[in-house]
């Protein structure tokens, strides 16, 4: 087999990187598709709920995401593999539901990677048997990172509800709707509990430290590259002066904002007209638009952010934005739509490189005073740059980090030494709850 290390590593955000010799993808088509049909998603709108009714609907999402994936070709051509196919790894993003890993089975079980996008480390604990922390470590989903006694309560059952909702919910819907077409298929849990490490998106610049086994590696940065020159007409409009990239993100569609939001936005960007702003947006957004307003589908935002031009990023702070943005040292006013984007932003205000901005709650006035906060006062660049400096202090490139893990799992496709013994336990055994319960009837 090639060694992994010497294969392509391009990382591409775009929607249809270029094709490799060693490359094949097999398109999910039909998910957005379905995800969509309703037309009931507004992310805007959900976002902001009680956490526990947003794992509610998010559940619901997942399943429907599953029937999606189920229409697509590339469930099909999956289907139509030969069973005896000879798979060396297989790498899956395991945290919101394992909708493919039933393929594991298909193939002969060869060695699992877990790998997400996330950063929290408890998510790990039906993987290789992390521990929760509830006590001391925000749940990803919150909506602030107070740790006060009621906070506290409300951790824990966020924290419960996220793995029972999965558990007994999620999984055995997707477990049915995998047996229709693998029939002796075990159960997902099974299969999961199969992974060798967990490569997670996590880095203590970021995050609050804990406890982490050893087989859960960070990788967070992993998608930034040295910068390349940006194409020639954005080179020419990035040269003129300073300018702000804005993005909302792949999923947040501009309709969402409806239209009075969407004219107090571009109606301070209209004032603001000393720099040019660079709005990643799909679609047209149906109104009179400013000189200095460029909107497209698509930009390369890690080589926008590291052009010296760029002042600031107003970002709806996903995770892969909030790092690029990190490490390339540009500040952030912080606009969170749904889920963790709130708690990064939290995070980046607390390490004084950001503001935080309520999109939902958007006026001209306060929105244009924001950005004016931002651009003249140092602090933010300053902290920024420290931030940078911390993030970027590693022994390797966090690419580096993952292929050598990568391919760890392959030098060694038998051996399963990273796994607490808690994956054996149920999570009564876990948090000595029995222990605790046997006492007090002694």
């Amino acid at each position: 087999m090639k060694k992994f290390s010497t294969l392509p590593r391009k990382v591409s955000l775009k929607p249809e990187p270029k094709k490799k010799a060693n490359l094949t993808y097999l398109h999910l088509d039909r998910v957005y598709e379905t995800l969509y049909a309703d037309g009931d998603i507004n992310l805007i709108d959900i976002g902001k709920i009680n956490p526990l009714m947003t794992f509610v609907i998010l559940a619901q999402l997942i399943l429907k995401t599953f029937s999606g994936v189920q229409k697509s070709s590339g469930y099909k051509q999956l289907l139509n593999y030969p069973d005896d196919f000879e798979v060396d790894l297989v790498i899956y993003d395991f945290i919101a539901c394992p909708l493919l890993l039933g393929f594991m089975h298909k193939f002969n079980n060869p060695p699992l990677i877990g790998l997400t996008g996330y950063n929290a480390i408890s998510q790990t604990s039906t993987l290789l048997g992390s521990p929760y922390h509830s006590a001391f470590v925000p749940h990803h989903c919150r909506l602030d990172d107070q740790n006060g006694f009621v906070k506290r309560i409300g951790n824990y059952l966020l924290h419960w509800l996220d793995y029972f909702l999965r558990k007994y919910f999620i999984l055995p819907k997707v477990e049915a709707g995998l047996r229709k077409d693998l029939p002796d298929l075990p159960s997902l849990a099974q299969l999961e509990e199969t992974a060798r490490i967990a490569m997670i998106n996590y880095h203590p610049v970021f995050e609050p430290a804990e406890p982490m086994l050893p087989g859960v590696i960070g990788i967070a940065g992993l998608q930034i590259m040295d910068p390349k020159p940006l194409p020639e007409d954005l080179a020419k409009l990035a040269a003129d002066r300073g300018f702000i990239f804005f993005s909302l993100g792949t999923n947040t569609q501009p309709e969402w904002l409806g239209e009075e939001r969407l004219r107090h936005i571009v109606e301070a960007i209209r004032e603001l007209k000393e720099f040019t702003f660079f709005w990643k947006v799909k679609g047209k957004l149906g109104i009179d638009l400013p000189t200095n307003l460029i909107l497209r589908p698509w930009f390369p935002q890690s080589d926008l952010l590291a052009h010296p031009n760029a002042k600031l990023f107003i970002s709806h702070c996903g995770l892969l934005s909030t790092h690029e943005a990190t490490w390339r040292g540009v500040p952030i006013l912080g606009v969170p739509i749904i889920l963790d984007q709130f708690m990064n932003t939290i995070r980046a205000v607390k390490a004084g490189m950001a503001l935080e901005y309520d999109i939902r709650n958007v006026k001209k006035e306060t929105f244009k005073a924001a950005i004016q906060e931002m651009i003249t006062n140092p602090k933010y660049k300053e902290n920024a740059m420290i931030r940078s400096k911390l993030f970027r202090d590693q022994p390797e490139k966090p690419l580096d980090r993952a292929i050598w893990w990568i391919e760890y799992v392959l030098r060694n496709p038998n051996e399963n030494i990273f796994k607490s013994d808690a994956i054996d336990m149920n999570i009564f055994q876990r948090h000595d709850v029995d222990q605790r319960w046997a006492d007090k009837q002694n």
